[in-house]
């Protein structure tokens, strides 16, 4: 486009440099392609951006699918895992603070049911059981009773109610205890049928109609990705085993006086409480107050296994207890 700065006296260039400068083009900016050319750019260019558009169309509906297939599996697995317990079982938890806690008030006295009586004892003893340790002061609240099961563990005073030395020597007391500690295929073949409250609670959650919203409601496939990895993790086996025990062991450590002499491993001289309830049923089968006291023991035991002896011995009382009834 002409313009009115351009003079007939300029040279060339200079003509071309200001009509350049004004118009907005370079000098030498003009397309030498041809109009079929360019249109064949625009088409090019239309079609590279369809074809990209597409492409994050299908990517999206790909990783969609992916999603909901893993949402769908999800679920799946979870009703597998709770299908064979029953609304009471699943209940079992918030059940249990109603049985024990009548035990944790003032103490009725001995008893041993018919059916915890010897011979029957050891019948009972290989049923599904759950099993729960821990202090007085806590057991009676919610909150005290789940901490009490998820710390309780396998050990000495169950593997001596379940496999019972031959003598009850301080050397063969000791021996239990020994392979107690060491939780080897002794103590895992004696309490196969034994399941720690503490499974329970660690696996409820995800067998819980609660775990199962949080899949429905996961907008994002990492979301998911994180509770298909939780879920794994999860002992929803060890968790369904305790769910389903026939019965529950519990015991009871009532304290100790403060002026009590207190060992290397944190024994010393006070009473406990054991019971065994029928799940079923809430019926006790046994009830059993007895004294520890690990001051009779010999040095070198009393420093590394007074709470181990002392469980042991009080695992025969339990059993001579069912024994003389």
């Amino acid at each position: 486009m002409p313009t009115f700065l351009v003079t007939p006296r300029m040279s060339p260039e200079l003509s071309a440099r200001v009509e350049a400068s004004v118009t907005g083009q370079k000098r030498g900016s003009a397309s030498r392609l041809g109009p079929r050319a360019t249109m064949g750019l625009r088409v090019v260019a239309l079609a590279t951006i369809a074809a990209a558009l597409v492409w994050l169309v299908l990517t999206k509906r790909q990783a969609d699918q992916e999603t909901e297939t893993l949402r769908a599996a999800l679920i799946e697995r979870w009703q597998q895992a709770r299908a064979p317990l029953s609304a009471s079982q699943l209940e079992l938890p918030r059940r249990l603070l109603a049985l024990v806690k009548p035990e944790l008030q003032r103490y009725s006295g001995d008893l041993v049911t018919a059916r915890a009586r010897a011979p029957q004892l050891a019948r009972l003893l290989a049923e599904p059981t759950v099993y729960v340790r821990g202090p007085l002061a806590t057991l009676g609240q919610a909150a005290g009773l789940e901490q009490s099961a998820r710390e309780s563990v396998k050990d000495a005073f169950l593997l001596c109610l379940l496999d019972p030395p031959e003598k009850r020597s301080e050397k063969a007391l000791l021996g239990r205890v020994k392979s107690a500690y060491a939780a080897g295929d002794r103590m895992q073949r004696a309490t196969a049928q034994v399941t720690r409250l503490g499974d329970a609670f660690v696996g409820l959650p995800f067998l819980d109609a609660g775990w199962r919203e949080q899949v429905v409601r996961a907008k994002h496939h990492q979301e998911l990705e994180r509770l298909e990895s939780s879920f794994a993790r999860a002992p929803i086996q060890a968790a369904r085993a305790a769910l389903q025990a026939r019965q529950l062991l519990f015991v009871v450590d009532e304290p100790g006086a403060a002026s009590a002499i207190t060992e290397l491993d944190g024994e010393k001289p006070h009473d406990v409480r054991v019971g065994l309830v029928d799940l079923s049923t809430g019926q006790l089968l046994l009830r059993l107050r007895r004294r520890v006291d690990p001051s009779g023991l010999s040095d070198a035991t009393r420093a590394e296994y007074a709470r181990g002896v002392d469980d042991c011995g009080l695992a025969l009382d339990v059993r001579d207890a069912a024994t003389e009834s």
